[in-house]
């Protein structure tokens, strides 16, 4: 797969995101106006503030990629993930596998620090 089409599948999830966020502040918007006012169009789960956030987010997505500067910054992005050498799973599994012990044992000795100033703590106050 070339970058380009990286970089559409990204406009892509960026248009959903924004459809999302748009239509639950239109329907936010709408509630505290009137509860009427967000009708349903399609069904029940379909209504006007998910309609007026799917033609913004269409709107912005494709603004911005038809935008020169952006285009040429996500395909520059694109070019540089492009280039970068990624783990394998194999190592990627083992760096989790040393996260996953050295935060266990960070736990540890900081659950040992906790008892030792609780038992500290206890003989001072108990004096």
């Amino acid at each position: 797969m070339g970058v380009a089409r990286y970089v559409n599948m990204a406009f892509v999830a960026l248009g959903l995101l924004l459809w999302i966020v748009t239509s639950s502040f239109y329907g936010w918007a709408m509630g505290l106006v009137s509860a009427s006012v967000n009708r349903p169009l399609i069904g029940v789960n379909f209504r006007l503030a998910d309609l007026l956030g799917l033609l913004t987010a269409i709107a912005v997505t494709f603004y911005l990629r038809r935008h020169e500067r952006v285009s040429t910054f996500s395909m520059e992005v694109g070019n540089e993930l492009s280039k970068v050498t990624w783990p394998t799973w194999q190592e990627t599994r083992l760096s989790t596998i040393v996260v996953i012990v050295v935060t266990i044992v960070i736990a540890a000795i900081l659950g040992l620090f906790d008892s030792v100033w609780a038992f500290l703590s206890a003989l001072v106050y108990k004096v």
